[in-house]
Formats: structure tokens, C-alpha cells, sequence
């Protein structure tokens, strides 16, 4: 989520569109975030994310402009990408499970990779990309985005079982409310979601500490109970696990404290 991305410093910078009413099965959003005047030198650290991503990127090279259309499958814990010199970026927020209707592939083959979309949908991939080369406006290349999810996403048998993955903080919750077993819930979530039950549970956790880390001004233990956490000590375990450091070196990543923004 680009809300939380680099402890929420291009938040102010983001804009979000709703997908059509025919797209809401399977897109969550559509996204624009402008770039910042001051070039980005240091790496910028994504988060962990359930959810897949069509993202379009325009950046300077060479004093040539590059763009580049990539599908981005689940993270199971942080990333750090480049952005000096990024000029644009804008896409799809996929819904977790939207992967193998889309690409006809499991999710897992996409987990923690970056697939450019020729790679992925071949001629049609190829098709896509030509018509955004050369855009500047996010507008457009939201526009030509959605009509290829659209047209990806129209054919036989295009459903997602939506599961509440959220709700969940056992595996054995989880299994119940599918029925289906613990090793049969496994085997779906990793090819529809492309991650473990523990691993969404966690990831889900964690998400709502940082969430409520950047709307509510009280302190991190208060936010590991109010989180789900045992406590303190085994949040910041997750935080250096999924995140690569601890609650106050995330919360420094961005400009503003991380408490201080709405």
C-alpha cells in the first residue's frame, strides 16, 4: 500500500481513482503518485502486501526517458527500490486472488518478483506497453491500464473467492471458516494468493500496527496490543523481520513522524 511505503512520505504526493463498477471483482484502486521535486537518493522501502500490482513507471535515463509496465505479485516482507529519477508512477491495486485470472499462472509464481508485462501476457503485453511509451499524462495511462484489465480479465471462468483475509489471527480460524483443512488452505492461498496462511496473518498484523501508528499519538506499546501482538517484543520482532529494522527506524524514513499525519 502507497500510503504506508517509505513510513508514508509520498502520501501527500498520491492520488487514487475508483475502478469501474465492473472492475471492482478484481481492482481495489487505481493510483497516481507525482514525483518530488527534491530527486530521492536514498532507497525507498515498500512494504509487505498481499495484494498484486500493475504498475507503470516512467524514469530518466540517460537523459532519455524509459518506460517500463511490470505485474508485481505479493511481498512477503520489505523491498527497497530506487526512485532518483523517477518521473512517474501510476497502476492498478490488484485484489489478492485476482492473479491467476488475470495471467492464468498461480499466484506463486509471482510472489517477491517483478514481471514485465510482455513476459507475462506476451503480444497483448507488447501491445500495452506501446501505447503507454510516450505518455505524460497519468490520466491516460490510467485510462489505457484499465481498458486492458478490463479486456484480461473478460472470458470464461473469471471469479475470485473472496476470503475476509483480514479478519483471521489463526491459521486454524482461517481453515474453518473456508472448510477446508489446514494443508488444503495452504495449497489454495499459495496458488491464488501466492502466500502461506501464517505469512497473511502476519502480514495483515502488520499492517494494522502501521496503520494505527500513523492515526492515533500513543505509544508503540499501546499499538502492539491494539494490533494484535502478544506485545511489545514480539511486534518489534515482525517489524525486523518484515520491515528490516524496528518501529522507530521505520517511523524515521519519513520526513514528518509517523504519529503526526492523519
Amino acid at each position: 500500500m502507497i500510503l504506508l511505503d517509505q513510513a508514508g512520505a509520498g502520501a501527500d504526493r498520491a492520488r487514487f481513482f475508483p475502478p469501474l463498477r465492473t472492475q471492482v471483482p478484481f481492482i481495489e484502486h487505481f493510483w497516481i503518485q507525482e514525483t518530488d521535486p527534491t530527486p530521492v537518493r536514498r532507497d525507498w522501502r515498500i512494504i509487505p502486501d498481499l495484494n498484486p500490482y500493475l504498475i507503470f513507471a516512467i524514469s530518466r535515463k540517460d537523459s532519455r526517458a524509459h518506460a517500463r509496465c511490470v505485474l508485481v505479485g505479493p511481498r512477503s516482507r520489505f523491498a527497497d527500490v530506487t526512485m532518483a529519477d523517477r518521473l512517474l508512477t501510476c497502476g492498478a491495486r490488484l485484489r489478492p486472488g485476482a492473479l491467476p485470472s488475470l495471467t492464468r499462472l498461480p499466484a506463486s509464481d509471482f510472489t517477491d518478483r517483478s514481471v514485465c508485462v510482455e513476459d507475462v501476457f506476451g503480444a497483448r503485453g507488447r501491445v500495452l506497453i506501446e501505447r503507454l511509451d510516450g505518455l505524460r499524462c497519468p490520466n491516460r495511462a490510467i485510462r489505457v491500464i484499465s481498458g486492458f484489465l478490463s479486456h484480461e480479465w473478460s472470458g470464461n471462468d473469471r471469479r475470485i473467492d473472496h476470503l475476509p483475509l483480514d479478519e483471521f489471527t489463526r491459521v486454524e480460524d482461517m481453515a474453518a471458516r473456508t472448510g477446508v483443512s489446514i494443508r488444503t488452505l495452504r495449497s489454495r492461498l499459495a496458488s491464488r494468493v501466492g502466500l502461506s496462511p501464517k505469512r497473511v496473518i502476519r502480514i495483515e498484523r502488520l499492517y494494522r500496527a502501521l496503520v494505527n501508528a500513523q492515526r492515533r499519538a500513543v505509544a508503540w506499546g499501546e499499538i502492539a496490543a491494539s494490533s494484535g501482538f502478544a506485545d511489545q517484543a514480539h511486534m518489534i520482532r515482525d517489524f525486523h523481520d518484515l520491515l528490516g529494522e524496528s518501529p522507530t527506524e521505520w517511523s524515521r524514513r519519513s520526513r514528518l513522524p509517523i504519529r503526526s499525519r492523519q
